[in-house]
């Protein structure tokens, strides 16, 4: 699946985009603010989903001046379900929560990164995770714990999950690697403390020398 374009798990059509804009939002979009949220589709073509979609009855529109104005109309039936659809990627990343939660050796730190997180996922694509390990924590176990979240990763997205791990010690000397800045800079966290990372992965500052002189 693409975690960026939930809908396309049930409609390769623009159809989908357009609700995924509708239903993220509590608000109203013109044909053209909706346009520039999905650029790579033509204004044209948005403006015979929004007609289809209001003949359906899941879309209102309102005139304000010389335009129309669209919103999701969340008394339809098909509301509820458009809605979780949309925030299918926030429902990832919760399940990962609590996935790693009840792990019986939880990483002192994890993160979601890479195509999911950067929009550009299709439905080839790796969901890219990355672990830190606790000092202490048993090699065996752990090597269980993290295959099994790979497999459950990708009974639930369809797509294979690709696991980077680090220890503790390991991270601080990797902290130049541009997979571990793109984790430090875009990446998700599912489990620890964001701050935990940024001071582990920070520069180490010379000190200054002092001269008695």
């Amino acid at each position: 699946m693409e975690l960026n374009r939930p809908f396309a798990t049930v409609t390769p059509t623009l159809d989908g985009d357009v609700l995924a804009v509708l239903a993220a939002h509590d608000g109203t979009f013109t044909t053209g603010q909706i346009h520039r949220v999905l650029n790579s589709f033509s204004e044209e073509g948005i403006r015979k989903v929004l007609a289809r979609l209001v003949t359906q009855g899941v879309v209102l529109s309102e005139r304000i001046g010389r335009t129309y104005a669209y919103r999701l109309n969340t008394a339809h039936l098909a509301a509820k379900p458009i809605v979780e659809l949309a925030r299918l990627f926030d429902t990832f990343l919760k399940r990962l929560e609590e996935e790693l939660y009840e792990w019986q050796y939880r990483p002192v730190y994890a993160a979601v990164f890479g195509s999911a997180v950067h929009g550009t996922m299709n439905a080839d694509s790796d969901v890219d995770l990355f672990l830190v390990r606790a000092t202490g924590t048993p090699d065996d176990v752990w090597a269980q714990q993290v295959t099994e979240l790979a497999s459950t990763v990708t009974a639930w997205t369809g797509n294979d999950a690709r696991v980077v791990e680090y220890t503790e010690n390991e991270l601080r000397s990797a902290r130049n690697e541009p997979m571990v800045q793109d984790v430090l800079e875009r990446g998700l966290t599912v489990a620890g403390s964001r701050v935990w990372l940024l001071r582990r992965v920070k520069p180490v500052r010379a000190r200054k020398v002092v001269s008695d002189d």
